[in-house]
């Protein structure tokens, strides 16, 4: 269980999705701008966390 002085770490399922969501809303940010950027990066998130549940 985790409190105050000891956090429980992130798992790593959630860690790889968080990072293909920044890194595919980086990518279209870039390319498109901010709301299809946040888009993407909200959609990758939605889409792995169904994929890999």
């Amino acid at each position: 269980m985790a409190d105050s002085q000891n956090p429980q770490l992130l798992p790593q399922r959630w860690v790889i999705i968080l990072l293909a969501g920044v890194v595919a809303g980086a990518l279209i940010l870039i390319m498109a701008g901010l709301l299809p950027g946040l888009s993407a990066a909200g959609a990758t998130v939605l889409a792995l966390h169904q994929l890999m549940a």
